[in-house]
Parts: structure tokens; C-alpha cells; sequence
């Protein structure tokens, strides 16, 4: 069970804060304070208090292989019990609960055998399902890691860090040596844990676990981030979208929903609609105006919308209920 302390309203700095962190989960304070020009105090105690409150969780996310969005259709009734149930899946990345036919739309992480065991004996065992749809994702556009919503600037950006844009997700299964899976396994518990217990526990020095965490993360299979409500930064309009293209478009439609701010997630998948998207934005106004005017949107052949209703999952972390 995900307990927080109730929410707070977070003003200009706070959501600085929280933009920072989104960027790189790991700066220190004092690199914060020093890149947003704030001073070193200030920022420490909003930081913590940030963490402290649950409004902000700071987590690793680990990406082994291929990944799957698979869409739940089940009984209302059994919606939330089915949806506790699946976010117990440490395969899984995101899941929400979205309008329409009562469904689920989640990503998971497709290690050797574990779709079709998913798709044709999980979920169908579960009670309430109705019916399962999984495709396999081809290509990301956007995904969270890349997501830099909030009051911060390029060139702040660009300063917190660490290494460049992560390469695509990996597109066949990775096995990692016992090291590395110590050091994502703690950095998914707690994305802000010290160097030095990371050293500890694996007992090798600071310069060589950096070289580890370094091609973890050039090479996209980690990623630590800040998750956080989208509502709570201002954001309370959440929805998914499927775009249908023709299909030699899908590559540069996908860029040109990938460069609208508001967009968190962008892929490309096997199905009828070959975009799959989740945006974030401030107003129903501005969600019509992402579907009907946006660049992309005169090249669609077709759309198929969804408000979220409720997270129950974002970024491999359980969200608490509200």
C-alpha cells in the first residue's frame, strides 16, 4: 500500500525543483541551487520537503528489452482490484485507467516468454478481464526520461546533465553481471541513494561504480528521474491518444508529436493506430487544440482519445490512490 502525506500547491521554485530532478534525479542540491540561481538553503529544504511529502519520488527505471503497450478491457467492477493487481508487475513500466470502454492501457517489458504468457494466461486468469490487446513497440519518439516539463530553460537543462540523451530503448534482452544488477536494484528503491552506499554494497571504488552507472545510462537501459503527478505541476489534463497515418509518415509524424511540449510518451507500435501517445496539459482547450491543430494533426488519418482517470503506475513506481 502507497501512503503520502496530503499534497501541498507548489509554487515557481518548487516546480523548478521538481523540473530539475526530472532532468536528473541525482544532482545534488547544491548543483541545483546553483544551475536554477537559487540560494543552496532554500533549495535543500524545498527539496526535502518535496521527497518527504510524497509529492515527489525520485526512482531508477531499468529497460532490459523490447517493451509491449497491452490495453485491459474489463468489468468496471473489477477495474480497481485487476489494476492493483497488475501493478504489482515489476515487468510493468506505466499503467493507467483511461475513459471510454473500461480498460487499462499499460507498457511492460517483454523479457523471454513473458508476453504470451501475459497475454494468453495472466491476464485472462484474472476476474473481471474481458478482453487483452498487446503490441510489440517499435520505435520510441519521446519517452518520460525525455519529458522536461516546468519552468526551466534549455541551457539549465543542459547543465544538470550528466550524460546526452539516452540512445533508444534496447531492442533485444540484456542480462546484466551481478554488479550492475546491485546497483539498479538499489537505484530503483531509491533513486538518491548515496555514492558511497552504492560503493559499499558492491565493493568497488566511486570511479569505477560512475563508469558503471555512466554506460547503464548512455546506453538507455537506466534512467533516474523524478515521478511526479502531473496535476500537482500544474498539468491536470492528462490523456492518451492513438494516431492512425499512412504508413510512411508513422516516422515523421511520431517526431512532430514528440516535439509538442505536453507530450510525455510517444510510440510507435504494431496495430491499427501506429502512435501511441500520453500527453500532459493544462486544459481541456489545450487538449483540443494538440488534436485538431497541432502540426502533426492534418496528417492523421485517424485518432482514438482517452482521458487518464487514474495513474496506478508511472515510471515503474506505484502511485498513491487520491
Amino acid at each position: 500500500m502507497v501512503t503520502t502525506a496530503p499534497p501541498r500547491e507548489l509554487d515557481e521554485l518548487d516546480r523548478r525543483i521538481v523540473a530539475a530532478l526530472q532532468v536528473n534525479g541525482r544532482a545534488s542540491w547544491r548543483r541545483i541551487a546553483d544551475v536554477l540561481g537559487e540560494p543552496f538553503r532554500t533549495v535543500t529544504r524545498r527539496g526535502l520537503a518535496l521527497l518527504e511529502s510524497g509529492t515527489v519520488r525520485v526512482a531508477g527505471l531499468v529497460t532490459l528489452g523490447p517493451t509491449h503497450v497491452v490495453e485491459v478491457q474489463c468489468e468496471p467492477s473489477r477495474l480497481a482490484a485487476i489494476a492493483e493487481s497488475l501493478a504489482a508487475d515489476p515487468d510493468a513500466t506505466f499503467l493507467y485507467a483511461v475513459t471510454g470502454p473500461t480498460r487499462l492501457v499499460m507498457e511492460v517489458q517483454a523479457r523471454p516468454g513473458r508476453l504470451s504468457t501475459l497475454v494468453l494466461e495472466e491476464l485472462p486468469a484474472l476476474d473481471g478481464v474481458v478482453q487483452v490487446d498487446a503490441s510489440p513497440v517499435m520505435e520510441y519518439f519521446r519517452t518520460v526520461a525525455e519529458w522536461h516539463p516546468g519552468p526551466i530553460t534549455q541551457s539549465e537543462v543542459e547543465e544538470l546533465q550528466d550524460v546526452p540523451t539516452p540512445q533508444p530503448r534496447p531492442s533485444s534482452s540484456l542480462v546484466l553481471d551481478d554488479v550492475d544488477s546491485a546497483l539498479v536494484r538499489m537505484l530503483v528503491a531509491d533513486g538518491r541513494v548515496p555514492m558511497a552506499e552504492l560503493c559499499d554494497a558492491v565493493e568497488l571504488s566511486a570511479p569505477a561504480v560512475r563508469r558503471r552507472l555512466a554506460s547503464l545510462f548512455e546506453e538507455g537501459n537506466l534512467s533516474v528521474r523524478a515521478i511526479v503527478e502531473p496535476a500537482d505541476i500544474g498539468l491536470p489534463v492528462e490523456a492518451v491518444v492513438w494516431i492512425r497515418t499512412a504508413p510512411n509518415e508513422v516516422a515523421e509524424v511520431g517526431g512532430l508529436v514528440a516535439a509538442e511540449p505536453g507530450v510525455r510518451y510517444a510510440v510507435m507500435a504494431m496495430g491499427e493506430f501506429q502512435l501511441m501517445v500520453n500527453v500532459t496539459l493544462a486544459s481541456l482547450s489545450e487538449l483540443r487544440d494538440f488534436v485538431t491543430s497541432s502540426p502533426w494533426a492534418a496528417r492523421a488519418l485517424a485518432l482514438r482519445s482517452s482521458l487518464v482517470v487514474h495513474a496506478y503506475k508511472r515510471g515503474g513506481v506505484r502511485m498513491p490512490g487520491r
